[in-house]
């Protein structure tokens, strides 16, 4: 049995709150019936940052694609939320928490909000 992954975000402010994010995602899981699985997700967010202190909390929209061999394809959306810290002044430790409706098993509104995954990520990060 093995299970990993691997994330790799970049962001872009639009302004002194604002950012733009492009997130990737790559997963691989060995379990002991089945074989090895790569699954993977390509979303893009826009997150509202409220301070610019070490500590710095936001709130976010995000919108892509599920894939894999695992996982059905689907495109998905979700909120997100989360904080950067920073114990450098261009080097921080963060922490996001989404949810996302997955939409290729939604077939009216209400099973979109019923129909989807949490997911949540630590790491470290870096400013250029």
């Amino acid at each position: 049995n093995s299970f990993g992954g691997a994330a790799v975000s970049y962001g872009q402010y639009l302004n002194s709150g604002t950012e733009v994010v492009l997130r990737q995602t790559v997963d691989y899981s060995n379990p002991p019936v089945g074989g090895a699985q790569w699954n993977g997700s390509t979303k893009v967010a826009l997150d509202q940052n409220f301070s610019d202190t070490k500590l710095r909390p936001f709130v976010g929209v995000n919108f892509g694609g599920i894939y894999g061999e695992s996982v059905r394809d689907t495109w998905a959306a979700g909120l997100e939320g989360g904080a950067k810290y920073y114990v450098k002044p261009q080097t921080f430790v963060g922490a996001t928490i989404e949810y996302g409706w997955l939409f290729e098993r939604a077939h009216s509104i209400d099973d979109r909000f019923k129909d989807g995954a949490w997911n949540w990520s630590v790491g470290m990060g870096f400013d250029f």
